[in-house]
């Protein structure tokens, strides 16, 4: 695929599947074989990780704020935003932070740092890097170091 059909796969990826809170849709994006964060989950493991964090910030949204592709690599820079309103139902996600956390009711704003890889039209990797700590502070779970 070129360099503009990955980043249109991407953005779909975004608009149809996570900013719709839709589990499955973004799951339909991944190869069956799929890796996530350099483990192989495939496409029913995504759709997990997808529902958990749609358990916990049911209005989750993404913002692309840039996009660059490269070969079969597509790396975004996004906003998310999301009401802590839930519990996680995989307990690996959100690196554990949040396991045993009932919900605060707070709105956050995160900046992440995606990366995927496109093979054959399905997403085949994907890595992230999350400023989880700003998350936890917003959540009010950690205070800001003075």
């Amino acid at each position: 695929m070129s360099l503009e059909a990955n980043t249109a796969l991407i953005r779909r990826l975004y608009d149809e599947g996570f900013n719709r809170q839709d589990a499955r849709a973004a799951a339909a994006f991944y190869a069956l074989d799929a890796r996530n964060h350099l483990r192989t989950v495939g496409r029913a493991g995504m759709q997990r990780v997808f529902e958990t964090l749609f358990s916990v910030f049911p209005d989750f949204n993404y913002r692309i704020e840039e996009a660059t592709a490269e070969d079969d690599r597509v790396v975004c820079k996004v906003t998310m935003t999301g009401t802590h309103l839930g519990a996680p139902v995989l307990p690996e996600a959100f690196s554990g932070m949040l396991n045993g956390v009932p919900p605060t009711g707070r709105r956050v704003e995160v900046q992440q740092f995606h990366s995927f890889r496109v093979r054959d039209g399905e997403i085949c990797e994907h890595a992230a890097v999350r400023d989880d700590m700003g998350m936890v502070i917003q959540l009010g779970l950690v205070k800001r170091p003075v």
